[in-house]
């Protein structure tokens, strides 16, 4: 109903601010990978990717504390309305429990983009969508069907692309930081003073 709708239009905005700082730290990593790798410093790229993916972690698993044991008082800010409170309250509280892997989603994503190789992450989108729409489509159709069902789908759908985005990354640091050591090779940061 109305109440639903407005709830999880509520969650939605309070989710989508929430997760800014996870995305200003995911447009900075890209670059900083971007350099490094082009720097053929394999040591500064994994650093750069363990710590970036470790604060993501901690953001939001600090804000999944807060929006899990708070979500009304978030909610609260935006509407007055009991049942808009209550379903923005459930919405926050379920899909909370994917912050910390949506965080190392968008994280991983921009490691990607700064390796150069931005297919993996689209193949794990693409798998994510399917394994949400489909779902998602036919439990909507069954008889006694509750919205909550597909905010836990949702959650369960972010941590497998997590999973898949974690070991594609795996796979392709393994495999593209190794540089040939070649005699002559100057890093462009030694020439552009």
């Amino acid at each position: 109903g109305p109440a639903a709708q407005a709830g999880f239009g509520v969650g939605a905005r309070v989710m989508q601010a929430l997760f800014l700082p996870v995305v200003a730290l995911s447009f900075a990593v890209s670059p900083v990978v971007g350099q490094n790798f082009g720097g053929r410093r394999a040591d500064r790229v994994r650093h750069s990717v363990y710590s970036a993916i470790g604060i993501a972690s901690l953001m939001m698993l600090g804000l999944t504390l807060i929006v899990y044991l708070a979500p009304a008082t978030l909610i609260r800010i935006f509407s007055r309305d009991p049942r808009v409170i209550a379903f923005g309250s459930d919405y926050l509280r379920i899909v909370s429990l994917n912050f910390v892997s949506a965080g190392i989603v968008f994280t991983s994503s921009s490691v990607f983009q700064g390796i150069g190789n931005t297919l993996p992450p689209l193949f794990s989108s693409m798998t994510r969508l399917v394994l949400f729409a489909l779902p998602a489509l036919l439990i909507s159709r069954m008889p006694g069907f509750d919205i909550r069902e597909v905010w836990y789908l949702s959650v369960g759908s972010i941590v497998l692309q997590m999973c898949a985005n974690l070991l594609l990354l795996r796979h392709e640091l393994r495999k593209r930081l190794r540089f040939e050591e070649f005699e002559n090779f100057i890093p462009a940061s030694a020439t552009a003073s």
